[in-house]
């Protein structure tokens, strides 16, 4: 069967027009039956009747554009005015206008340790799990103000001793004045004083801290008022805090607790972008006096152990009170990173002959495997996230040493450790972290005492 001329010219009109946009392909259809009738190709009769059908194409097309473009106008006001929802490694909600923001919070954190006390009897050893951290809240923005609420419910050490315990319970403010940031905390957080006892628990490179960290000589949250100031790319940062011991039940007794004093610095003296720089920092802390003792005490090789370092007491009446200084060093390199930090902490007496002095130092070093680097944020470390879908893996080594002098003239407390880990990320929200610790110096009143405690550690951390 042969196809007319007539049949295959009105054809490829019809089918150039289908692939033009829907006003241009009725004018270009309308030309060209033009052309056609002119030559002869079609009849005058079967003009009129596509062009008819074109113009009724083109008066439904139009009919059909202004009605998606008003629900497309609709969507987009109806849009404008609901939050913004952020579910990549967090849940989020926030104001389109970014006004306001509310964001559920938490990590949990399990532990399996099998600790060896390296003594003739076993019952020191100790080999169990812990849920090291189980912990909810929430933070969020009002304009320039902000709130954080969060609580750990992995406490107690048995069944009587259940008590949740508030770790983060603040409100602030924040603004700039021109490239300088300040904000003002007020509540219980972060005393501004030492960095790896600042470093959160989500993103420190071991399971443990060191020795000297987030402990009485370097305490992490106090309940009182906390300044800060910084550039707007926190090459520097000053911030300063008043604080009156953690809360407990809901409040704070300062006669009990007395009254902390801290200051904390850093500065960025090289930095070619956030993933090769070096950054110095330093601290001063002092703690008033108050109708309590001190003593110091500390795990060797993990957080739940029967070995300690302890130094001795100063009894309620005679603690005068204490001063600290730290300073700190923190260089990342690609995926290479080191983190330093000196403590220097004494413990005044009013008994003469009788005050602490504790020294201790931690050096770090890390390295991912998978080309990751150590996220610098604020002036401290953060969250990293995977290259590929296989994961982020980190070797890393840490040497330690905490030295306790009582004033007991037998000699001081010494311990001195090693520490490697590895560590998987599966996400950036999932981590899987093994480490071995191993002292290898632990003198007691200035005598060996011939052990060499160790712990093989497993963590499995999640985080939101």
């Amino acid at each position: 069967m042969k196809l007319k001329t007539s049949s295959l010219l009105i054809a490829g009109a019809l089918l150039g027009a289908a692939v033009l946009p829907a006003q241009a392909n009725n004018e270009a259809m309308v030309d060209l039956l033009k052309v056609l009738v002119e030559q002869g190709t079609i009849t005058a009769e079967n003009y009129e009747l596509l062009v008819n059908a074109a113009k009724a194409d083109k008066e439904s097309s139009d009919a059909t554009n202004a009605d998606v473009k008003a629900d497309v106008e609709k969507v987009a006001a109806t849009a404008a005015k609901m939050p913004k929802i952020t579910t990549k490694g967090k849940l989020k909600i926030e104001s389109q206008d970014g006004n306001w923001s509310f964001q559920p919070i938490g990590r949990i954190m399990w532990d399996a340790v099998s600790a060896d006390a390296d003594s003739s009897n076993s019952n020191d050893d100790w080999d169990g799990t812990e849920l090291r951290r189980a912990r909810l809240g929430f933070q969020g923005t009002i304009y320039d103000w902000g709130y954080k609420f969060e609580a750990d419910f992995a406490t107690g050490d048995n069944e009587d001793d259940k008590e949740v315990v508030v770790k983060d319970a603040y409100i602030k403010y924040g603004t700039k004045f021109g490239d300088t940031k300040f904000g003002l905390k007020l509540g219980q957080s972060h005393i501004p004083f030492g960095l790896n006892t600042k470093v959160s628990s989500k993103y420190m490179t071991f399971m443990d801290r060191p020795f000297f960290a987030d402990s009485n000589i370097s305490p992490a949250r106090e309940s009182g008022a906390v300044v800060s100031f910084a550039n707007k790319d926190y090459r520097w940062t000053a911030s300063a805090g008043v604080t009156a011991g953690s809360i407990s039940g809901g409040y704070t007794d300062e006669d009990d607790d007395g009254t902390t004093f801290a200051l904390r610095g850093s500065f960025v003296p090289f930095i070619q972008d956030k993933n090769h720089l070096l950054q110095i920092g330093a601290g001063y802390m002092n703690r008033s006096d108050n109708d309590g003792s001190f003593k110091f005490s500390q795990h060797l090789v993990a957080h739940k152990d029967n070995t300690k370092i302890s130094s001795g007491t100063i009894a309620a009446g005679d603690y005068d009170g204490s001063d600290a200084f730290t300073i700190d060093a923190l260089g990342v390199f690609g995926s290479f990173h080191a983190m330093a930090e000196y403590l220097d902490y004494t413990a005044d007496s009013n008994v003469a002959g009788s005050d602490i002095d504790i020294d201790g130092y931690a050096v770090e070093v890390g390295y991912f495997l998978t080309g990751e680097s150590l996220k610098w944020k604020k002036g401290y470390t953060s969250g990293i996230t995977p290259k590929s879908s296989a994961g982020a893996w980190q070797i890393a080594a840490r040497f330690e040493s905490l030295d306790i002098d009582d004033g007991n003239v037998a000699g001081d407390d010494e311990a001195k450790k090693w520490t490697v880990g590895l560590n998987y990320y599966p996400t950036q929200n999932i981590r899987l972290m093994v480490n071995y610790d191993k002292v290898v110096t632990w003198d007691q009143d200035g005598s060996d005492t011939d052990q060499e405690p160790s712990a093989i550690k497993f963590r499995a951390q999640a985080k939101w």
